[in-house]
Formats: C-alpha cells, structure tokens, sequence
C-alpha cells in the first residue's frame, strides 16, 4: 500500500516540474498556455529548493506509513467491537388481513379476547317496533 503512494508521489512531483517549464499567460483574470492580446507571461517556476523538496518527500513518507498504521489500528478495534444491542421486538407484528365483504361478528367468542388494535365501524341498528 505504501509503495502505490510512494510511486504516485513521485510522479506528481515530476509532473509538476514537467509542468513549470511551460508559459503561462494571464489574461485579464484568466490564465492560460495561450498568449492573448493584452497578456503577460508569468514565471511560474518553482522556487523550492532542492533539499526543501527532499525533506518535504521524506516528510509526506512518514505521515503516509503513520496514517497507515493508524487505519490498521482502527480496522482492528472495530474487528473486535461488540455488536450494537437493539432493545424491542426485532419485526413490528403485522395485523392479519381480512378480506372484503366478509361482516365482523359483534359478538365475542367465549374465551377468546377481541384484538385491541382491530376496528371495524357499523351503522346503528334500527329500533325494534
């Protein structure tokens, strides 16, 4: 894993010195590889000094191994970490369907308890004569 940051390192830093040795043209407040009318040319090389370059490589080397190890560090604790406790019924119980056009029996059946959640409107009787 190192050695795929190691190699795209390098080839930024040698895509960015690949990249000075062009002209660069501001134009108004835009800015280009193309010269304009009203344009000037920018130098855009880069002022870095070798040795501060080669301590800024080994520095971004060591922060790259110590991000490392501190993502295996963090792979291994959540390995090893309890389960989440879920408090309450797995499933929310689903009420059984009834089909249409079946009328419900007002009364109850002897021993048998009417389901709480369960309402089925009715008009009201008629009046006896």
């Amino acid at each position: 894993m190192l050695s795929r940051f190691a190699v795209l390192f390098a080839a930024l830093a040698l895509a960015g010195t690949l990249a000075s040795a062009q002209t660069v043209y501001r134009c108004g407040n835009s800015y280009g590889p193309q010269p304009c009318a009203a344009g000037t040319a920018l130098d855009v090389t880069d002022r870095i000094a070798p040795a501060d370059a080669a301590r800024a490589t080994k520095r971004t080397a060591e922060d790259m191994k110590r991000a490392e190890a501190m993502e295996n560090a963090r792979l291994a604790q959540e390995k090893n970490a309890p389960k989440a406790i879920v408090i309450g019924p797995k499933e929310v119980p689903k009420p059984e369907p009834r089909e249409h056009g079946k009328p419900h029996k007002d009364k109850k059946k002897k021993g048998k308890e009417e389901d709480p959640n369960l309402f089925t409107a009715t008009a009201p009787r008629e009046p006896k004569k």
